[in-house]
């Protein structure tokens, strides 16, 4: 594994978690980092050549004179697939945020991704529970200049990074005790150190803007869902807080002949909560489909979730 800090217009920090076969790149969403992807990027590793990256102003890449908006990161991850993949269509997965930055690339560049999976992809609010009615309110409240800066860097000053971390493990998922308990500690480490830089707060209040006006254009997403090209599986926490269920219900309607895997008893980031059966789930959708990034494999498929297509 090579820890890389690239000039990709820009330093860019990414992860080269190695492995041999087509490449694979693994975006995260708000407020997360490439940290997201520690307890599942070994595995993947066994047919693909794994990278991560860090978003614009997200863990380790630093924002300079760069903004944090949803346009701004999927040109990113447009030049990260182009530089790890020179030439070969690249396997791309993310998650909520990142998930819909993916779909957008997909769309774009069709010729560039050979396939896509989608993990708790931030999607337009279907009909939801209190809690999603609280969390679009929330994120109203960010959107409104001034105000939400105040907020976050209060918010972060009265918590701190241990509990800060924990908050959010909470909200993510359904028994934030399933987190591997050293991926938790690197989380409140890069929490600390981001609370030394000179302005935190400003890619997650930029970037919350930018997902709230993208999520309220349903249907410019809907045309981008209907424009990707590539083998697509949507996995989905049956449990998720952030992004309904039946949002990704929404997605697999629109698309058919997308794979939709809904995760029992888990939340919004199944990577983190389920690791095992995550990569268990995914290994078993590229035996299936043979997207052109993939390598045969063998693996059972997890007992863990329900399947709908």
């Amino acid at each position: 594994m090579a820890d890389l800090i690239l000039d990709l217009d820009g330093p860019v920090h990414a992860v080269d978690h190695g492995g041999a076969g087509p490449p694979m790149l693994l975006v995260h969403g708000l407020g997360g980092s490439l940290l997201d992807w520690r307890d599942v990027a070994p595995s993947l590793t066994r047919h693909h050549r794994v990278w991560s990256l860090d978003l614009i102003g997200f863990g380790r890449t630093p924002i300079e004179n760069r903004h944090a908006t949803v346009a701004a990161n999927q040109r990113l991850v447009d030049v990260m697939v182009r530089h790890i993949g020179r030439g070969e269509p690249v396997l791309l997965m993310g998650n909520s945020m990142g998930g819909l930055i993916s779909i957008v690339e997909a769309s774009r560049r069709p010729d560039l991704i050979s396939g896509l999976v989608l993990v708790d992809p931030a999607l337009p609010r279907t009909r939801g529970g209190r809690l999603a009615l609280m969390i679009t309110a929330a994120f109203l409240v960010l959107a409104m200049p001034g105000v939400g800066e105040w907020l976050t860097q209060n918010h972060t000053r009265r918590r701190g990074a241990e509990r800060l971390v924990d908050d959010v493990l909470e909200l993510c998922t359904v028994d934030a005790s399933r987190v591997n308990p050293a991926t938790r500690a690197a989380q409140v480490e890069l929490t600390r150190w981001r609370a030394e830089l000179d302005d935190p707060h400003r890619a997650f209040v930029e970037a919350s803007r930018s997902l709230t006006r993208w999520l309220l254009r349903r249907e410019t997403l809907e045309s981008h869902i209907r424009g990707v090209r590539a083998p697509t599986l949507l996995i989905h926490g049956e449990s998720d807080r952030l992004v309904s269920v039946s949002a990704a219900g929404w997605a697999a309607a629109l698309r058919p002949d997308w794979s939709l895997r809904v995760l029992a008893d888990t939340g919004h980031v199944p990577q983190l909560e389920r690791p095992r059966e995550f990569v268990r789930l995914v290994e078993h959708w590229l035996d299936e489909v043979r997207p052109a990034a993939a390598r045969p494999v063998h693996s059972t498929e997890p007992a863990a979730f329900t399947s709908r297509r």
